[in-house]
């Protein structure tokens, strides 16, 4: 540990000079450690074991949130420039490529806390043999979770295919219930009606995603990718994604469905666990969940390892870093933590179990006809999910094609791979 007082210091203190005259002398007097995130990354109990992170050492912790839409261009730049946070919360998996990590990011491979931490969550952010992720999240993955008492009101049952799901949500439209509740203007989420479909491109081409992260294939080269473009376009023109799907905002998704006024929502495995604890009387817990479907997706495509914080190779204070995440992986603070995170399954450290799996993993699982996969974003190299997101809502409002949204998709990659001298 950096030696932050001075040997004078010591000995003032050491003699009691500073004793009973109202001063606290910090170890750790002027640091602070600023941490750039997505402002739906960083949630209270970050907070609140971060200001007890301080209180025991005097070292700060200073959050700077960004706009969803906007946070991995505004983290690129930073890192360009050399104007980045010293903690970094990024994706976990293929996709941390995209920021560069060589470049940018410190190998945390040598830190204490590392062994605390459940092989799927260090596999998740190592690339070439370097760890550059700490990761307290979860493995995850996106799929359509249903009320399980509408379906049983209204006599319908889990559709298996696509054509299924728009019999399934004319029935609910017919009776005024959002079919599915979809945050149209929100690019982080349209994508991963993309992102689940991993599986299915390489059951349609063995070898695909591998292919395209040497930069010897296309999406356009994909049907399934395609299909699933019109598939999505199809939900939207046809009005099952409600009356104004661009006003829905993510937070007025818990009281849509959580007191019956859509049926399905496309979602993580965990939100179950979230309505049910805003709206108890939703029986959340019991409700189920089976693949998109959109491009024939029956798979279950889960995330790498969910959001890692990275470290700035050119902070002055990984030593303090280090000891900061040596904190938030103690037994104590790590079972708080993920107590407090409803909305993630498997805790990433060993030795913390909080919750058991509830039926929407498992109808989930059994439903997925065609195995499971790693999302696009995270086994794709340089998937884009503000790319994605953008040029997908300029399909639903009729100013691209599915052809040209993957024309982008296409074109937005060969940049990177380019910049990126690959």
């Amino acid at each position: 540990m950096r030696k932050r007082i001075t040997a004078a210091l010591s000995v003032l203190m050491a003699a009691g000079l500073f004793a009973g005259i109202g001063m606290q002398v910090s170890a750790d007097d002027g640091i602070t450690i600023t941490v750039g995130a997505s402002q739906n990354w960083v949630k209270e109990i970050d907070r609140e074991l971060a200001a007890e992170f301080t209180e025991k050492t005097g070292i700060e912790i200073d959050f700077q949130v960004n706009p969803d839409d906007q946070y991995d261009k505004i983290i690129k730049t930073k890192l360009a420039t050399n104007e980045a946070p010293d903690i970094i919360y990024v994706s976990a998996g293929v996709s941390m490529q995209t920021f560069q990590p060589e470049e940018h990011f410190l190998d945390l491979s040598d830190m204490a806390w590392v062994d605390k931490l459940k092989d799927w969550a260090k596999e998740g952010c190592t690339i070439d043999g370097k760890l550059y992720g700490f990761n307290m999240w979860s493995v995850d993955g996106t799929a359509m979770m249903y009320n399980k008492q509408l379906f049983e009101e209204y006599g319908v049952s889990v559709p298996e295919n696509f054509e299924e799901l728009k019999e399934v949500c004319q029935v609910f439209k017919d009776n005024g219930i959002i079919p599915i509740y979809e945050n149209a203007k929100d690019a982080w989420h349209n994508h991963w009606w993309l992102s689940m479909l991993s599986a299915a491109l390489e059951k349609e081409s063995p070898g695909f995603v591998e292919r395209l992260n040497k930069n010897e294939a296309k999406y356009a080269d994909s049907k399934v990718m395609l299909q699933a473009l019109y598939d999505y376009k199809e939900l939207y023109d046809l009005g099952y994604f409600g009356e104004e799907p661009f006003a829905n905002e993510w937070e007025y998704g818990y009281e849509a469905m959580g007191t019956g006024k859509a049926a399905m929502i496309a979602t993580y495995i965990a939100y179950s666990n979230e309505i049910q604890e805003r709206y108890p009387e939703s029986n959340a817990l019991e409700w189920e969940m089976f693949p998109l479907l959109v491009g024939g997706i029956n798979e279950y495509n889960h995330s790498p390892g969910g959001v890692v914080r990275v470290v700035n190779n050119q902070t002055e204070y990984a030593e303090e870093i280090e000891e900061y995440f040596n904190f938030l992986v103690e037994q104590e603070n790590a079972e708080r933590y993920y107590t407090a995170r409803t909305d993630l399954g498997e805790a990433s450290v060993i030795g913390v179990e909080v919750r058991e799996q509830t039926p929407a993993y498992t109808s989930l699982v059994s439903y997925s006809k065609n195995g499971t996969g790693i999302v696009c974003g995270g086994s794709v190299k340089y998937w884009s999910v503000d790319t994605i997101g953008k040029a997908m809502q300029d399909m639903l409002i009729g100013n691209l094609t599915p052809e040209q949204v993957i024309e982008e998709m296409d074109a937005e990659r060969q940049k990177t791979f380019a910049a990126a001298g690959e």
